[in-house]
């Protein structure tokens, strides 16, 4: 729960402690693959953990950055190149939904994960 002010918070977790069994873990540090971090009084967002272990599971930690990756030409196409495996195209979906879930915090993806959904 956020709020701007305590008081507000206080009462509703007392209102919430009367319907439910409520538990208090402190502040929020990690959350669906979300991390939170405070900084000079504001929530600073990052999915970089989860970025990085999506690299790990399709092996490409050690590959260099780029600033754009993707052409914005670059044409894509269902009727040209070899199709997909059942296997490969399984894991492709599952990189793709990953990376979809990567843009929440990374817009800056969103052009390029669209492109090949």
């Amino acid at each position: 729960m956020a709020s701007s002010s305590s008081d507000i918070a206080a009462a509703l977790l007392r209102e919430l402690e009367q319907e439910f069994a409520i538990k208090d873990l402190g502040d929020l540090h990690y959350f669906l693959g979300i991390q939170v971090k405070k900084s000079h009084g504001a929530l600073v967002l990052t999915q970089e953990r989860y970025a990085t272990s999506l690299l790990e599971k399709v092996g490409m930690q050690m590959c260099k950055p780029i600033s754009s990756p993707l052409s914005p030409t670059e044409k894509l196409s269902v009727c040209e190149g070899e199709l997909l495996g059942p296997e490969d195209s399984t894991q492709y979906r599952s990189v793709v939904g990953a990376l979809q879930y990567l843009t929440l915090t990374r817009p800056d993806l969103s052009f390029a994960v669209n492109k090949v959904c």
